[in-house]
């Protein structure tokens, strides 16, 4: 989230245009749910989370989780399990005996 703010602010700082049309795109999608004729117990909430500059700040969360996981990827060589090395066999029989009785009612 700290580098979503990074960007969001860097963004408005050094690209004023860019995030005017962002926030202009933002307040568009606000008023195309509004004129969908929503009752105003929901609209209320519409107006009060869904303002155009927390659109865009999700935008860039969205944007930076992505940058982070590529980042990350190229770093551990794609492999999910690249923090745990190689396992054996009697590691993976440790690991499902110990959630062995989860879902099972009568426990032994």
């Amino acid at each position: 989230m700290i580098l979503a703010l990074i960007a969001f602010t860097y963004t408005a700082i050094n690209f004023p245009t860019t995030m005017r049309d962002l926030l202009a795109g933002a307040k568009h999608a606000q008023d195309g749910l509004s004129s969908l004729g929503l009752p105003d117990s929901y609209m209320v909430w519409v107006d009060i989370f869904l303002q155009p500059n927390q659109i865009v700040l999700v935008g860039f969360a969205i944007a930076m989780r992505f940058v982070i996981s590529i980042i990350s990827a190229v770093f551990t060589g794609g492999s999910a399990d690249a923090g745990e090395g190689e396992t054996d066999s009697s590691s993976r029989s440790v690991r499902s005996e110990r959630y062995r009785l989860w879902g099972n009612p009568r426990r032994s």
